[in-house]
């Protein structure tokens, strides 16, 4: 695998960040994650404002401007052999360091920010959980990502401590709950239920993550004529819903059949997410040819 490291197109196995970078040393940084269609990227132009949203939250600049990015991902398209096929495309602003200045508090703006791109194909089974629906577990009050939620900074570790007790308990999500136990979003997704002929997804956006995803959702459902609510949302609204579904930018649309061991209603995904999954990939062959033809 090739990946785009501060300028440079390398194997991935010789790309190095300076031990003393502000992202190794305290998840100072941000990035965001987009699936690629034949090579090509849906939506960049939003992923990358809400990127450089989030790094000017932490006064962390970006040094490339659309048109850098959209070249070097092309670039980085062809050295990895994924011109035909879809890709998983990881972005990644991190603070930089300095040797003599290890916690960096004042004239931030000296510090060179690291920039990486790393593009691998999407996983072969996203096609089946798709089809077939994915088992999730509820994790225990508190397991909300942290303080700024909000952002897409590098302090992932929370998300990866849920990835890692759902792997364990044979789930493929584990959906986070706030101190009061409310439920919030998945470890790497929105979630969504379906109650009453009414689509429903978490409120409370300082809490969660609301991704890309999760607005094109909304907006595909509100086209569907389907009625839509941001609420509180608790185990038991998980538990008695007619269908359940969660959503990423890389996974797309994927139904959830069953929590905690625990069917979701008849164990099946439900209609409304089989609209939703056609009307998503109805959207994604619509705004290909917005992001350009493949190159040659």
């Amino acid at each position: 695998m090739q990946v785009f490291l501060n300028g440079e197109f390398m194997p991935a196995t010789q790309a190095r960040v300076s031990a003393f970078d502000g992202g190794f040393m305290y998840g100072d940084g941000v990035y965001t994650t987009l699936r690629l269609y034949r090579g090509r990227a849906l939506d960049l132009a939003a992923h990358l404002e809400r990127l450089r949203r989030h790094a000017a939250a932490l006064a962390l600049p970006v040094p490339l401007d659309d048109a850098a990015f959209a070249a070097d991902i092309d670039r980085l398209v062809t050295l990895n052999g994924l011109r035909e096929g879809d890709g998983r495309l990881r972005i990644t602003i991190s603070r930089g360091g300095d040797p003599d200045d290890p916690l960096p508090l004042r004239d931030l703006g000296r510090l060179a920010p690291t920039v990486l791109l790393a593009l691998s194909p999407v996983p072969a089974e996203l096609a089946a959980w798709a089809r077939d629906g994915i088992a999730a577990c509820v994790l225990a009050p508190g397991s909300a990502r942290g303080g700024l939620a909000h952002l897409k900074t590098l302090n992932g570790l929370p998300a990866v401590l849920a990835q890692r007790e759902a792997a364990a308990r044979g789930c493929r999500e584990a959906i986070l709950a706030g101190d009061d136990g409310r439920l919030l979003e998945g470890a790497v997704s929105n979630l969504f239920l379906v109650a009453g002929g009414v689509l429903v997804t978490p409120a409370g956006e300082d809490h969660l993550l609301a991704g890309r995803t999760r607005e094109r959702i909304l907006g595909l459902a509100a086209g569907l004529g389907l009625p839509c609510a941001s609420r509180r949302l608790e185990l038991a609204d998980l538990r008695a819903a007619d269908e359940a579904f969660t959503a990423s930018s890389v996974r797309e649309v994927l139904p959830v059949v069953q929590v905690d061991g625990h069917p979701v209603a008849d164990g099946r995904p439900g209609p409304v997410t089989r609209r939703l999954q056609a009307a998503y990939r109805d959207l994604v062959e619509k705004a290909l040819p917005a992001a350009g033809p493949p190159a040659a």
